[in-house]
């Protein structure tokens, strides 16, 4: 049996995300409980996954790459994500396993 690694995880974290952000866009509601439970699950081995959807956009931060649509100003909102930020829990705090990738527009 293979030992599962930090990838295999942020992989299976990714296509996770992926299902619940097509599911609340088509709004199914029937696999919610199944996705709270992987969730919660991911959560158990010190996974912390973070969707910054909505935030405002500050060029500043490092835990997500964007892609800018539109005129660029100080108002800018994260309008889609892509990939969502994914820290692991260590003793030390949170490690940056993924950089969100997401689109900011107006």
């Amino acid at each position: 049996m293979k030992v599962m690694d930090n990838s295999f995880l942020v992989a299976l974290i990714n296509q996770i995300y992926e299902m619940e952000t097509k599911l609340g866009e088509l709004s199914i509601d029937a696999l919610d409980r199944n996705l709270r439970k992987l969730n919660n699950l991911i959560e158990e081995y010190g996974f912390v996954v973070r969707n910054p959807l909505g935030e405002t956009y500050n060029e500043t931060r490092t835990d997500y790459e964007a892609n800018l649509v539109g005129i660029i100003s100080k108002h800018m909102k994260i309008t889609k994500v892509i990939k969502p930020i994914i820290y692991q829990k260590s003793n030390d705090g949170l490690q940056l396993l993924q950089k969100a990738i997401v689109i900011a527009e107006n």
